[in-house]
């Protein structure tokens, strides 16, 4: 009688699908182990770096993940060295016009023409030519179109007010770009042809990132004393965590406009925020990772489109970290708590 022993993943347990970069693991781990080397991300465990991962706690703490990733021998370099997934057609970027690109000379005015689509990140309509991209592997049941991304649908006005004598405008211009961004994935054709389950498991679990990296994008403005004194904090040590968090959140924003990061750009760091196929729960995890997938390849083919921009594309994926370091309660109290009723 011929007994199989079926092999499980050395890092959580679950059933292996296979050898993945040198370690017997699950898919889910395999997955995991690529984005977070190819994007570079960089982890913070919440408590103690010693958290539990097996297969029902392996989404709680990423960095305990990557860690135990690491401690089980999964080589970096096999992920680096593999080789992309194969285009039907070189990909592009030819019908980008001159405005498309980054521009250095800052736009004075504090009025923006803010589309909901949410990978268009509020373009004038300079994307409105580009190809459509169709990728034969992985192949989801319903791709990504590049065009869908930058396309001019649902159009908004958008004032964000820099008047340092009316710092408390900040409030209601948040309250809108989180409006705004909402509306804009609701808007994205791949992410509507997904589950309501997995499209509102996706929107609960990355809307805070979502709304820094729309911040960033219009330079939101935030008076930090002010947002530290009418803030209610319950002792000092609170106090000191409030401050340290809306430094890093103004340091962000500057991060970004140092960089100069463009419409497409933000379009699609965006889209590698909400495709987060390690979020818990999802019930097609594979299907959000092809479409996660799609977008990194878009980004790197666009960023090494010219060829003063090579490193670009690296610099950009260096940014996301930072912007998952923020909490969602830290943006809710910050942000949103006196506009529509966030109480902790």
């Amino acid at each position: 009688m011929d007994h199989k022993l079926e092999a499980l993943c050395k890092v959580c347990g679950d059933k292996a699908s296979g050898k993945h970069y040198g370690v017997i693991s699950c898919d889910g781990c395999r997955g995991f182990f690529k984005r977070s080397i190819r994007r570079g991300l960089a982890y913070h465990c919440k408590e103690s770096n010693s958290c539990i991962v097996d297969v029902t706690r392996r989404n709680q703490c990423q960095a305990c993940r990557f860690k135990k990733c690491l401690s089980v021998n999964m080589k970096r370099d096999a992920v680096q060295h593999e080789r992309s997934p194969r285009t039907s057609f070189p990909i592009h970027c030819t019908g980008l016009s001159s405005t498309g690109r980054r521009n250095n000379n800052n736009n004075n005015s504090n009025t923006y023409s803010y589309s909901g689509s949410f990978l268009t990140a509020a373009t004038s309509g300079p994307f409105l030519d580009l190809p459509t991209y169709h990728f034969v592997y992985p192949q989801p049941s319903f791709p990504i179109h590049f065009d869908s991304l930058v396309s001019k649908q649902n159009v908004w006005d958008l004032t964000i007010s820099s008047q340092q004598g009316h710092p408390e405008n900040v409030y209601e211009s948040a309250a809108k770009l989180l409006f705004l961004t909402v509306k804009w994935a609701r808007s994205i054709p791949s992410f509507l042809q997904l589950t309501f389950h997995d499209q509102s498991i996706l929107l609960e679990n990355t809307w805070n990132e979502l709304f820094i990296l729309s911040a960033a994008q219009w330079t939101l403005p935030v008076d930090e004393e002010y947002l530290v004194r009418v803030t209610s904090l319950p002792n000092n040590k609170a106090k000191e965590k409030f401050e340290r968090e809306v430094k890093n959140f103004k340091k962000i924003i500057t991060k970004f406009n140092n960089l100069n990061v463009d419409y497409t750009e933000y379009a699609c760091l965006k889209a590698l925020t909400l495709f987060k196929a390690e979020t818990s729960e999802l019930k097609d995890r594979l299907q959000v990772e092809m479409l996660q997938d799609q977008t990194h390849i878009m980004l790197h083919d666009y960023c090494t489109s010219q060829d003063s921009h090579k490193a670009r594309f690296g610099k950009l994926l260096m940014l996301l970290p930072s912007v998952n370091g923020l909490s969602k309660d830290f943006i809710e109290e910050l942000l949103f708590r006196k506009t529509i009723g966030i109480y902790k």
